[in-house]
């Protein structure tokens, strides 16, 4: 099982040269009291009485060379706690997009892109902090307060048990503190999620939300998970407020307590060891105790939200996938004729117990033909092409590819001979020429403009200014939709794979557009293509069409086939060209 702290072991100098030089930090300024100890005790008296201040000066300097001997060496941590800490976080972020982007598309699906998207940067974030902590303050807290009891002990065994009658009163008020706050902070992450996955959602839909008026709605809604945050959050933020007056009330306490204990001590000189310098360096160590619990109590609170992340980056750097790659033969091409795909008695469903999302398939394609699908809204068209490029595995039934059970074909080699052009067509912030490279990595500039001429794209990429070099922002939101998919399509086509599938990629061309963009596709003879259209017009000349009806093949054959035996083709042609049958001819 992979861990998230299981990156720390590439940073192991630093782990061991920060609290190395933190310890000594500690050293120095434990060292401190004593020496203004000696400073009151000493040297004042010696400045009175004969009038040399060498006793203060020396260990004046002293104290000095200890300060910037320890800033120094809280400097030289911070460096390495940095390089380790950002080390970390940068292996573990990598780590985790490398597995988000190999994860099937079912599980992104079922954990959510929000979840994904706050794994990455909140869970991360947090873990990186924790392991700066771990480097800078995990050792030094404890040294501290074990060192400032020591210390009490050597300068007076009675006052001591105050400190440690502090120490242990301070640790309840943590204990019963943190205890609550750790319950609260897994709910309060939830509330973070719910808020990130809303955002996500709203962000995406904008067009949607303005186009309904659908603002005050969306608004509401954000407020109102935005007061579940605050709620929560407020609880959990009101008892971590009373950490620090609460532990600087019991230490006032003390310092109190400790003066009263010790001031008889101090008058009666006579029969006392304790001086002056020893009641101020008690008191120094106190506070020294205080700041220390402080810093505990903030770890324990940086470590509960850290564990809280760490369970879920954990759970996802080792989730299982569902799709197995476990190729039994190497990867080969059919002649044109020849069985490519073949759908046995094929049913889908997405998660155990649900219904079946398509059922009884039973088709076969074979190489060099063109197919077109098409059916109503929901009837299966678009989960038929998951289960073609394996994007899920089946439920039931048998996918032959090539003759060959589908599971059994390197996935990688089907990825490589199947281009798809999506419905939405996706473009990455970039330009034009590193969006059709996404299809074929090796494309030359003459293989790129020849895609963009197929798709129709290249009367209008060769009126930009820097041609395919031209920016494209975010989601291409400074291009039209039909350039857009048109864009998407030559990306496809750059790839010049054995299969070609446009998912209802020209639903945003006109009619005079798509015709000529399927004339060039469909003159490659010895490529396999599949269309997914709602649009009879576009299937016309495809060698046989497949009818999907509430996730099964209702019928297959070729358009004037279809008009005669297939019930839910014939009305989609009428809904669309009424009952003229040559009228599209």
């Amino acid at each position: 099982m992979v861990s998230s702290y299981s990156f720390i072991k590439y940073f192991k100098k630093e782990f061991i040269i920060g609290p190395t030089f933190k310890m000594l930090e500690v050293a120095f300024e434990l060292s401190m009291p004593f020496l203004m100890s000696y400073i009151i005790d000493e040297g004042i008296v010696a400045a009175q009485q004969y009038g040399s201040y060498t006793q203060i000066i020396v260990p004046g300097i002293i104290i000095f060379a200890l300060a910037v001997l320890g800033l120094c060496s809280t400097l030289v941590c911070q460096h390495f706690a940095s390089i380790a800490s950002q080390g970390f976080g940068t292996r573990l972020r990598d780590a985790l997009y490398t597995k988000i982007m190999n994860m099937s598309l079912r599980n992104i699906e079922l954990i959510g892109k929000g979840n994904l998207n706050t794994a990455l940067s909140n869970d991360v974030n947090r873990l990186q902090v924790s392991v700066a902590m771990m480097i800078r303050l995990v050792l030094r807290a404890p040294a501290i307060v074990i060192g400032s009891l020591i210390c009490a002990f050597i300068i007076d065994w009675q006052v001591a048990f105050i400190f440690l009658g502090v120490v242990l009163l301070i640790s309840l008020i943590l204990f019963f503190i943190l205890r609550f706050s750790s319950k609260k902070v897994i709910t309060v992450q939830k509330k973070v999620d719910n808020l990130v996955t809303l955002t996500n959602d709203s962000l995406n839909g904008m067009r949607v939300i303005k186009a309904f008026n659908n603002e005050d709605v969306e608004v509401n809604k954000f407020k109102e998970k935005t007061s579940d945050y605050y709620n929560e959050m407020k609880s959990v933020n009101f008892v971590n407020a009373l950490t620090n007056p609460l532990t600087f009330l019991v230490i006032n306490i003390a310092i109190v307590l400790v003066i009263y204990f010790t001031s008889g001590q101090i008058l009666d000189s006579l029969n006392s060891d304790l001086t002056t310098g020893d009641l101020t360096s008690l008191i120094q160590y106190l506070n020294q105790c205080f700041i220390a619990l402080i810093a505990v109590s903030n770890l324990v609170i940086i470590f509960t939200r850290a564990f809280a992340s760490k369970k879920r980056v954990d759970y996802l750097l080792n989730i299982e996938d569902d799709l197995k790659n476990n190729p039994r033969f190497a990867r080969f091409s059919v002649k044109n004729g020849e069985s490519l795909i073949k759908f046995d008695n094929v049913s889908f469903r997405y998660n155990e117990g649900e219904n079946n999302v398509v059922k009884n398939l039973n088709f076969e394609i074979f190489s060099g033909e063109k197919v077109g699908i098409i059916g109503g809204t929901g009837s299966g068209k678009s989960t038929l092409i998951k289960l073609i490029d394996r994007f899920f595995d089946r439920s039931a039934g048998e996918i032959l590819y090539k003759g060959h059970d589908i599971k059994d074909y390197d996935l990688n080699a089907l990825h490589e001979e199947i281009s798809i052009a999506n419905q939405k067509a996706v473009l990455f912030k970039g330009t034009i020429r590193s969006n059709l490279l996404v299809g074929n990595r090796n494309a030359t500039e003459e293989e790129m403009i020849e895609a963009l001429k197929k798709s129709c794209s290249y009367d209008f990429v060769k009126k930009f200014l820097n041609f395919l070099d031209y920016e494209i922002e975010e989601g291409g939101k400074n291009l039209s939709g039909g350039q857009r998919q048109r864009l998407s399509i030559a990306r496809a086509l750059v790839k010049n794979s054995e299969t070609l599938i446009l998912d209802d990629s020209t639903s945003a061309l006109d009619y005079l557009t798509e015709k000529e963009l399927k004339q060039n596709i469909f003159g490659n003879k010895e490529q396999t293509t599949i269309i997914i259209a709602q649009r009879v017009s576009s299937l016309l000349n495809c060698d046989k069409i497949i009818v999907m009806y509430h996730g099964e093949v209702e019928n297959i054959g070729t358009h004037e086939e279809l008009l005669k035996k297939s019930k839910v083709y014939k009305e989609i042609f009428i809904s669309q060209y009424g009952e003229d049958y040559e009228k599209i001819k």
